[in-house]
């Protein structure tokens, strides 16, 4: 797993957040409201939406409509944090969030923090770099979370997470999402195995990935046109993969598939009572699995 952004900005990870803070700030019913998102923005990035008067006059990418990708995306997120509170439900009160980047539960989730504590695990230079930001954000966080720095080229997420106050002996929830894309597949599944290394029996992991389905003519032409958007934001797409073989490949490490959704699942879930037209516009893939 590579870092993501080069010390000073974090690529496609930067047009995530942004899109996040607008969306709070716009959507009349935000699917994730992500009021800190705007609090960790580059002071050039966050100027533009605080001056701004409408969605539509900040664009994250120009000339590009990102949002049936971008409605996956925070969709996942949404996905992801109903599985901790029906975790935190259960007594389960560790939370890693596995290729954190900007990622703000821990910020701005008050009604949790008594009860889960967040470890954020990245490349060190992203968390230097959101801790520069957090420093200067003007809003108290809820919680600060545990950074576990993990520079996936030179070391392992077993050796790291060791160093922290994770305790290896109990359940936990762990998230890994808009990533695998981004992964060959060998790397996704050594990536899986060191997180089934690190998690008890019973913890649930939540992971979303690049599906190789059958697509319609638009949703083809978006995903060209996706691929070389981030393609030049130095993060090209390695990897799809068939569901069928997927789940095989996940179940085989040593997992239990709880729930495995399609994002006309999320539409159901999420987007239904929309009157903005937002929703998934393209094929992905979401589930929950238990570490057997």
């Amino acid at each position: 797993m590579a870092k993501t952004g080069d010390g000073e900005t974090l690529g496609t990870a930067e047009g995530a957040i942004m899109s996040r803070a607008i969306h709070a700030k716009y959507a009349q019913d935000p699917i994730l409201d992500d009021f800190w998102a705007i609090e960790l923005l580059s002071p050039e990035n966050r100027e533009r939406i605080e001056a701004s008067k409408n969605a539509g006059e900040v664009e994250v990418t120009p000339g590009f409509d990102a949002s049936p990708v971008f409605a996956l995306g925070v969709a996942s997120l949404r996905y992801a944090e109903d599985e901790v509170e029906r975790c935190a439900a259960r007594g389960i009160d560790q939370y890693v969030i596995l290729g954190a980047g900007f990622d703000t539960f821990a910020l701005r989730r008050g009604d949790l923090v008594d009860r889960v504590r967040v470890y954020e695990v990245d490349h060190p230079d992203v968390q230097a770099l959101k801790r520069r930001r957090l420093a200067l954000a003007t809003r108290e966080p809820a919680s600060v979370p545990t950074f576990v720095p993990v520079d996936f080229e030179e070391t392992l997420l077993s050796m790291e997470i060791r160093h922290s106050e994770f305790d290896e002996s109990r359940p936990a929830v762990l998230s890994w999402l808009n990533t695998i894309p981004y992964l060959s597949e060998e790397a996704t599944v050594a990536s899986l195995k060191e997180i089934r290394a690190v998690l008890a029996p019973g913890s649930r992991v939540v992971l979303n990935y690049g599906c190789d389905v059958p697509l319609t003519a638009e949703q083809g032409a978006f995903l060209a046109r996706l691929m070389a958007v981030v393609s030049s934001a130095g993060e090209p797409p390695r990897s799809r993969w068939k569901p069928d073989d997927f789940v095989e490949m996940i179940t085989d490490i040593g997992f239990d598939i709880v729930e495995h959704a399609t994002e006309e699942d999320l539409t159901t879930r999420y987007f239904s009572s929309r009157s903005d037209g937002l929703k998934p516009g393209v094929p992905g893939r979401i589930l929950t699995a238990q570490r057997r």
